[in-house]
């Protein structure tokens, strides 16, 4: 040890300047990451070449030497001429373990002009006579430390690094740490990822946290987060969109350890409260010392263990569904303010009332308008002719009348569709019967698409690619069967049909024969627009939703005239579609679903179930081509869900982009 500290002395005190270069061997900061269990002297260490050399003393060995050199003072003033073996003049070799250099000193040795003592000497402290008296007094010199009294950094991880002084040196690893470093990794492969991590790149990942919470900050706030995720869900949000609005209103208010659970109907959210070293948040109860603040750091399973610890479970059942894009975009747009950080509770709470109260965008007999002349304009666009739109019209408004009876007497929905379906078979079968020049497979696949649950397949869908199992497959059963009643429907239909000697229909006729591109365009695009008001988007959002089935029309039309095939022409339109709703949607704010659904109308395979429904239940001998009709209808499906799914991914570098610009927009305003 006295051979180290003369080494030290040799090379000069760092802290004076003597050697500038030692500051930048410098490793981790005092504190947080530093060593603070240095005791007598720091490591030398080798680096790059350099000769051996030792770091400068921590605070706590300065402020021992100092201690050491003022007792020492006053014994040697009690006892002036006492001297014991090991002491030179009075004074023990031990008090001058450090080197210890006067202001004068250290100028002198900053400019070159004295030279340095070497071997013992430079070790001895340095004495003063007093012009009081004839005793020595020993005076330690650090302009580091002198001015400013010693204290230990603060025990919390919110401190910035590199505040503290250095006192610990980076030594050296080989290669071979190296490498077992880049293969094994820095964390443990089974550590759990924090909630809050599911956030990124999501629209809620820049989220700025409002406060802390206490406990019963916390409960009030996993019970707005609920009534939050309750009022997405029956709106038609998916899974994933509402997990992401409970995280990031949770961790703004200052409650994140909490974990959520989606099923198709319910929503569960469990907090329990977390002991961090700041003190803020705290379990119920007192510790030890009973003051009731955090005294020391506890791990997770510490807080899960403590039987005075606070937890929450709350949880809702949503056991219905609307559509309601309009409130959906509220919603989304309230969780978008909640997490800029300026929202207090009280006031979100305010606003997702007033949300819920609000009526819809469009009256009951708007939508019923638009709900017959989106068939008709369906019927249109896939090649029904004049004839067939008028038929799907009175048709539409046959099954409006006997939906709004069945739904007021509590009818189940697989029966409800199954209703609807058959009128829509009977009515196009019949009035062809009569001699009415119509394709009656067109009508009823112009109805058929206007009773398909597109908003639930295409979020089921999304679930499953989304990593929500249990939530898809709950939405999976609920779709299958009211797809299950739309083919019911047809098939009595086909069977009443038959039985009253309605002559057979020509299933070649069902092949998607639009009259030709431009018709197909522009009905389409009004069909995308009345299906958005069924829907109840607002006003300003039926645009987007128009410029996105634009561009997958066009896709998917100059797809067909390369001859790219039926599934790859709906890949490519589908993608296309959901990569200008993604863009739209986050200029607007809004869910991608919004403008997504409405817009993808033209994709939904209304002529394949009736194809294969038709194959199935009439013409025996083409049974396997009815299933293989009914597989390709479930393939759009898919196509669409995953190309809404797949735009979003896509479209994230250039989403982030525009926010960026947004930012910087709004900071020069």
């Amino acid at each position: 040890m006295t051979e180290q500290l003369r080494e030290l002395a040799h090379h000069g005190y760092p802290s004076s300047g003597a050697e500038p270069w030692h500051d930048d061997l410098g490793g981790e900061p005092f504190g947080p990451g530093g060593d603070t269990s240095l005791s007598d002297a720091a490591r030398p260490v080798t680096m790059y070449g350099f000769p051996s050399a030792a770091v400068r003393p921590t605070e706590s060995q300065a402020a021992r030497a100092q201690t050491r050199a003022e007792l020492a003072t006053q014994m040697q003033a009690i006892v002036p001429g006492r001297s014991e073996p090991g002491l030179e003049g009075g004074v023990s070799s031990q008090v001058g373990a450090l080197p210890v250099l006067t202001p004068g000193q250290i100028e002198a040795d900053k400019a070159g002009v004295t030279p340095r003592p070497q071997g013992a000497v430079a070790t001895r402290p340095v004495t003063q006579i007093s012009r009081r008296g004839t005793a020595q007094t020993m005076a330690v010199e650090r302009p580091e430390t002198s001015a400013v009294p010693h204290e230990p950094a603060p025990a919390t991880t919110q401190v910035p690094r590199g505040v503290y002084p250095s006192t610990r040196t980076r030594v050296a690893r080989s290669s071979k740490d190296k490498l077992k470093s880049m293969i094994r990794g820095d964390a443990a492969p089974t550590a759990p990822m924090r909630v809050v991590d599911r956030l990124t790149a999501t629209p809620f990942h820049n989220l700025r946290r409002f406060g802390d919470s206490n406990d019963r900050q916390a409960r009030r706030t996993l019970n707005f987060a609920l009534r939050l995720a309750e009022t997405m869900f029956h709106y038609g949000a998916d899974a994933l969109d509402v997990e992401n609005a409970i995280i990031a209103v949770c961790a703004t208010y200052g409650v994140e350890n909490l974990e959520v659970d989606i099923t198709n109907q319910s929503v569960t959210i469990n907090y329990v409260a977390e002991i961090t070293e700041t003190g803020k948040l705290t379990a119920a109860g007192h510790n030890k010392d009973g003051t009731g603040q955090v005294t020391k750091s506890r791990t997770s399973q510490d807080v899960l263990d403590d039987p005075n610890t606070y937890s929450h479970t709350v949880m809702r059942v949503v056991r219905s569904w609307t559509d309601n894009y309009a409130g959906l975009a509220n919603s989304h747009q309230l969780v978008t303010r909640i997490i800029e950080g300026t929202m207090p509770l009280k006031e979100a709470e305010r606003e997702l009332s007033e949300i819920n109260a609000q009526p819809k965008p469009y009256p009951k007999w708007a939508v019923w308008l638009a709900t017959v002349f989106a068939a008709a304009t369906i019927t249109t666009a896939i090649g029904g002719g004049a004839a067939g739109a008028l038929v799907a019209s009175v048709s539409s408004v046959l099954v409006q009348i006997v939906s709004s009876k069945l739904g007021a007497w509590r009818i189940p929905e697989f029966f409800a569709l199954a209703a609807n379906a058959l009128i829509v078979t009977l009515a196009a079968m019949g009035i062809s019967s009569l001699g009415v020049d119509l394709s009656p497979p067109k009508v009823i696949a112009g109805g058929i698409i206007m009773l398909l649950p597109t908003t639930r397949m295409v979020s089921t869908m999304q679930d499953a690619i989304n990593g929500f199992p249990v939530t898809a497959m709950g939405r999976l059963m609920s779709t299958s069967f009211a797809f299950l009643g739309i083919i019911a429907g047809i098939a009595l239909g086909i069977a009443l049909a038959g039985y009253l000697g309605v002559p057979p229909i020509d299933v070649s006729q069902s092949s998607f024969t639009p009259p030709d591109a431009l018709t197909n365009t522009v009905f389409m695009l009004i069909s995308t627009v009345l299906v958005a008001v069924t829907m109840q988007a607002k006003p300003r959002h039926l645009f987007p939703a128009v410029v996105a089935a634009l561009a997958g029309l066009l896709v998917f039309h100059i797809g067909g005239d390369y001859g790219l095939g039926a599934r790859l022409d709906t890949a490519l339109g589908a993608t296309t579609t959901g990569c200008v709703a993604a863009l739209l949607a986050a200029r607007s704010r809004i869910p991608q679903t919004i403008l997504a659904i409405p817009a993808m109308t033209y994709l939904l395979p209304g002529l394949s179930i009736f194809r294969g429904m038709y194959a199935i239940t009439v013409e025996a001998e083409t049974t396997g081509q009815g299933f293989t009709g009914l597989i390709n209808a479930m393939a759009s499906i898919v196509m669409m869900a995953s190309g809404v799914v797949l735009g979003h991914y896509l479209m994230r570098p250039f989403v982030e982009r525009m926010k960026i610009f947004s930012l910087r927009r709004n900071r020069r305003r």
